[in-house]
């Protein structure tokens, strides 16, 4: 990792202005949900040192090549700690790496033309704060070989799938509309790129075509579902060094899909060679890490670690707490998303006064706040915040209210 903190900060402020209100699912894909963390029988339960542990989950960097030895197709491929299922994070492929002010700007795939998957691998992990566990680069060919198990499945396509021929002329390889694709399709899909066709035109395809992979996913059976005494074992991270192994793990659970949002830059100073250049939301990329992947996070800064739970079916929720929280300083580790009704106040938990003391700052941008001391330590984590009502009236007064706090002690 060696991208510089106050350059993420920088992003925060920037999302922290250009962000809005709208009812948006969550990702299907977060962390653990519900209560699990802390009520389970398993890998996660308190341990002889009275510390719950977070499990960990995997996660690869799949870039799909096109015919041209170009970037076509990037996403992370995130398997869930039990190992069945997970999420499909699409990547523009046009994002902006993350360089310092002397560096000029470009794409991250750009980085794969001139070092390789090495080179790519790192411009991903600075952009996204994280640490990816196996990289791999492939054709078309390849990953219709590993999406063999995914079968035929139904697409339904806004714009027709086009690609490059070698005489340079535009070839399609998908129309438009509702039809089905085989995993050769749907690989080749994946792989390609029409020259000179904005990025912007082809993501909605990009993403058609990973929810039919996705649809390949088997369902979570309705009595694993937001039950609190689930066993989770470690992750045997030894077993995935192939794409392969990825793609049969998110195979046999259920999987989820998510693609950044994206703007095209086209002043002068951002994107002074008129490259196909796109920003994302640093609000929306840190909200969905610490969701999915919070165990690939890389921490910052060395200010407190903040786990949240959301009671709250809004993916602009989500956002916006992760985003102040991260301007305020705060390094974001893990999201969850509760099914519990919530309660009037945002309360705080902290079994550290230091870490009390820093958050006493936090009701400027999170509103109304109730501390109260807790007895579950959480390794890595600092505080857990569960939001209430008051921060979605906060959200809705524009964040001009006036702010108090109280404190009052976890009961034993």
């Amino acid at each position: 990792m060696t991208a510089i903190p106050a350059r993420r900060r920088r992003r925060m402020i920037a999302a922290m202005v250009t962000s809005g209100l709208s009812v948006v699912a969550l990702p299907g894909g977060l962390f653990l949900g519900t209560n699990s963390l802390l009520h389970a029988s398993g890998g996660n339960s308190i341990d002889s040192r009275g510390t719950v542990d977070i499990p960990s989950s995997v996660v690869e960097l799949l870039a799909i090549v096109n015919s041209r030895n170009e970037v076509a197709s990037l996403a992370l491929l995130a398997v869930t700690p039990e190992g069945k299922g997970g999420t499909i994070v699409s990547i523009p492929v046009g994002s902006m790496a993350d360089v310092a002010k002397t560096e000029q700007p470009r794409r991250i795939a750009d980085s794969y033309v001139t070092g390789g998957l090495q080179a790519l691998k790192t411009d991903v992990e600075n952009l996204m704060n994280i640490t990816v566990d196996f990289a791999d680069d492939i054709t078309a060919t390849e990953f219709a070989t590993v999406l063999a198990g995914v079968g035929t499945q139904p697409v339904v396509l806004q714009q027709p799938v086009t690609d490059t021929g070698i005489d340079g002329l535009p070839i399609v390889v998908l129309e438009s509309g509702s039809s089905t694709a085989t995993p050769e399709l749907l690989a080749t899909g994946l792989a390609s790129s029409q020259t000179g066709t904005p990025e912007s035109a082809r993501l909605p395809q990009v993403r058609a075509l990973w929810n039919s992979i996705a649809r390949a996913g088997v369902a979570t059976p309705a009595a694993e579902v937001g039950g609190t005494t689930s066993s989770i074992s470690p992750l045997d991270v030894s077993v995935f060094t192939s794409t392969a192994s990825f793609v049969n793990a998110l195979l046999t659970g259920e999987i989820d899909v998510w693609q950044f949002s994206s703007t095209l830059f086209t002043d002068a100073v951002r994107n002074p060679n008129k490259a196909d250049l796109y920003g994302l939301d640093g609000g929306e990329v840190l909200m969905v890490m610490a969701s999915v992947v919070p165990s690939a996070l890389t921490v910052t800064t060395a200010n407190v670690a903040v786990m949240i739970d959301i009671p709250f079916a809004s993916a602009s929720v989500a956002k916006e707490v992760v985003t102040r929280l991260a301007y305020l300083g705060a390094n974001v580790v893990l999201i969850r998303q509760s099914p519990d009704l919530a309660t009037e106040r945002t309360t705080v938990y902290y079994n550290d006064s230091i870490a009390k003391t820093e958050a006493e700052a936090y009701p400027t941008l999170l509103g109304p706040l109730e501390f109260t001391e807790s007895k579950d330590v959480i390794s890595g984590v600092n505080l857990r915040i569960v939001l209430g009502n008051d921060f979605v009236a906060f959200l809705g007064q524009g964040s001009s209210t006036s702010t108090s706090t109280t404190s009052t002690t976890e009961p034993k």
